[in-house]
C-alpha cells in the first residue's frame, strides 16, 4: 500500500522536493529576519510594546510552524 504522506519521489541525490522547499522556505526566512534590525512597535489590545524586528518575525514565523504542524497532525 502507497504511503498516505503524499507523493515518494525523491530528487536524483534521494531528498524529497519537499524537504527541499522546506529548506528554502527557513532559509529566505531567516535571511528576512537578518535584514530587518529595526524595532518594530506592536499594539496589544490593550497596550503597546517596543521589539526589536528580527524578534517580532522570529516569533512570528515560530507561531506559522507551530500552527501549520498542529493542522498537519490533525488531519491524520
Amino acid at each position: 500500500m502507497p504511503p498516505t504522506g503524499g507523493s515518494s519521489r525523491k530528487t536524483p541525490l534521494g531528498v524529497s522536493p519537499r524537504l527541499i522547499a522546506g529548506i528554502v522556505v527557513a532559509a529566505l526566512a531567516i535571511w528576512f529576519v537578518l535584514i530587518n534590525t529595526g524595532t518594530a512597535r506592536i499594539h496589544f489590545w490593550l497596550f503597546w510594546a517596543e521589539a526589536p524586528m528580527w524578534f517580532v518575525l522570529t516569533v512570528t514565523f515560530a507561531a506559522g510552524a507551530a500552527t501549520t504542524w498542529l493542522l498537519a497532525r490533525r488531519k491524520k
